[in-house]
Formats: structure tokens, sequence, C-alpha cells
């Protein structure tokens, strides 16, 4: 076989091809991966607070302080508990003479949880490590070494 010298068009097609190589695995390796887990925006702890309603006993002690809690859904941290207060939970029933009153519902307690997670604010809203979203008043299911609350987020500090 005969040695063929490459000519200037399979150099520049060489050239050109390399290059479309290159461009396109910076766009889809490193700069769409930084967009979808938000590094532009700068993720800062922040706490928030967390209600859990209806939970037995066991289940509000086995909630402690510096445990991480993390979302069911994706399995990501979305923060550690800094604080747990529980109180029976009080119920609305109607007495006898018509009148409603609170009694106290045996058994159940509300469980407040304050969390403090790293999120990030973006135009769309709350998010923790870019991807759980937070919304006041919203639950979420989630766990934690010893139980699995569903919490629902009534407010994010700023």
């Amino acid at each position: 076989m005969a040695k063929r010298k490459p000519n200037i068009v399979d150099v520049l097609m060489i050239l050109v091809l390399a290059a479309v190589c290159v461009l396109a695995i910076y766009k889809f390796g490193f700069v769409n991966s930084r967009e979808s887990a938000g590094v532009e925006a700068e993720a800062t702890k922040r706490e928030y607070t967390a209600f859990i309603d209806e939970v037995r006993i066991a289940t509000a002690e086995a909630l402690h302080k510096g445990d991480l809690i993390f979302d069911d859904k994706t399995g990501i941290c979305i923060g550690e508990i800094k604080d747990v207060s529980y109180a029976p939970m009080m119920k609305s029933v109607i007495a006898a003479d018509g009148t409603v009153r609170q009694a106290e519902y045996p058994d159940y307690y509300g469980v407040t949880l304050t969390i403090e997670g790293s999120i990030i604010e973006k135009d769309e809203g709350y998010f923790v490590d870019g991807v759980v979203e937070l919304k006041a008043n919203s639950e979420m299911n989630t766990f934690t070494k010893y139980a699995m609350p569903v919490i629902k987020v009534t407010s994010i500090a700023d």
C-alpha cells in the first residue's frame, strides 16, 4: 500500500471534529450539571420549622436533637434537627351543652422540629442542596435513623 500524505481538508476536518467534541463535553458535562444543581446560587445554612401532626409518643421520642433528616423521595439530607418539642394533641369536641371545647386527644402528640439545612434561594423558591423544594405549608415524607414522619414545613427563616 502506498502511503498518503494528509491534505489541508483532512486536517481541517479533524480540527473541526475535535472542537465540536470539546464544546459538547463542556456544554453537557459541566454547564448543565451546574445549572441543574443550582451552583450559581450560593447555599446558606438556614433554619426552618416543621410540624408533625398526630403521632404516638414512641415516634415523638424517636426524633432526637442532632439527628439527620432525609427526603424520602430523593434520599437527600434536608438538614439536621436542632430542636424537638412535643405537646399533647388537642381536638375540638362538642360538649353535652352544644358548645365546642378543646379536649386532649389521648396518646397522640404534635411535634415541632427546628431543622437547619443548606438552602439555596432561587427565583422559583427555596431548595435544599438545589434539588428538594421547600414550600411553606407543604407536606413531605421524610425519614431519620429511627422514624419516618410526614412533616409539614411551617416557616423558613430569613
